[in-house]
């Protein structure tokens, strides 16, 4: 694993110098985009290598030479997985990825990479060390970095580590139900119609104690 410092020094040298780089990770999507001017190459290959997965937040964190097949391989032993499935299969890096907001078919259900990415850590051009978003599913508000970062194609910074959403595999498809609405053939609106009383009640107790709001438009089941 390189590690953020490495590549700190690395682009502060180049900076030194104004040497342009060419960020790449296991070089399998060089001809995408236009021709890019540079002859050093800054390689994220061997930065790799999972630092945190939390199967019960939902989350885990690579570096960004981690190949997407490493990242479902570890995810799949908890049954769950990545919404990711750009083309070229699952040998790309999650930094490429990310960096040039690559999707396949599972983005018209579930997003993006700007929809599965929660934080990431960059390198800008600067050699400063940003770190937006972070590793918990629901983040603070504010200017999002994170998404800013994600397609523009490491024109802004590189994209070291990453933190993604993960999902489960086991959906439940049961639910439990408090009331129902039927379709009276002389009505154009659904008539509520309560099927589980003790559960409504609870319900009642919790959100509405008074019972103030819309009293008696449920009828029980008969």
């Amino acid at each position: 694993m390189r590690g953020d410092a490495e590549i700190v020094a690395a682009v502060r040298d180049a900076a030194s110098t104004k040497t342009p780089l060419r960020i790449v990770g296991r070089g399998t999507w060089l001809d995408a985009g236009s021709p890019v001017a540079a002859q050093t190459r800054l390689t994220l290959e061997g930065d790799t290598g999972i630092v945190a997965y939390a199967p019960d937040d939902l989350t885990v964190t690579a570096r960004a030479g981690t190949t997407l097949r490493e990242l479902a391989e570890t995810v799949a032993t908890r049954d769950q997985w990545i919404a990711l499935d750009p083309d070229g299969g699952l040998d790309g890096t999650i930094g490429a990825t990310v960096a040039t907001c690559a999707y396949g078919p599972a983005a018209a259900f579930f997003g993006t990479a700007r929809d599965q990415v929660l934080g990431m850590t960059v390198v800008l051009g600067t050699a400063d060390v940003v770190r937006p978003g972070g590793r918990v599913v629901k983040n603070v508000a504010g200017f999002d970095l994170t998404r800013l970062m994600i397609g523009a194609w490491g024109t802004l910074g590189i994209i070291t580590e990453i933190t993604l959403r993960v999902r489960s595999r086991s959906m439940r498809n049961d639910s439990i139900a408090h009331m129902r609405r039927h379709l009276p053939v002389s009505h154009g609106y659904r008539e509520p119609v309560i099927v589980n009383p003790r559960l409504t009640a609870a319900l009642k107790q919790r959100f509405d104690p008074l019972g103030i709001l819309n009293p008696g438009i449920m009828r029980e089941r008969e």
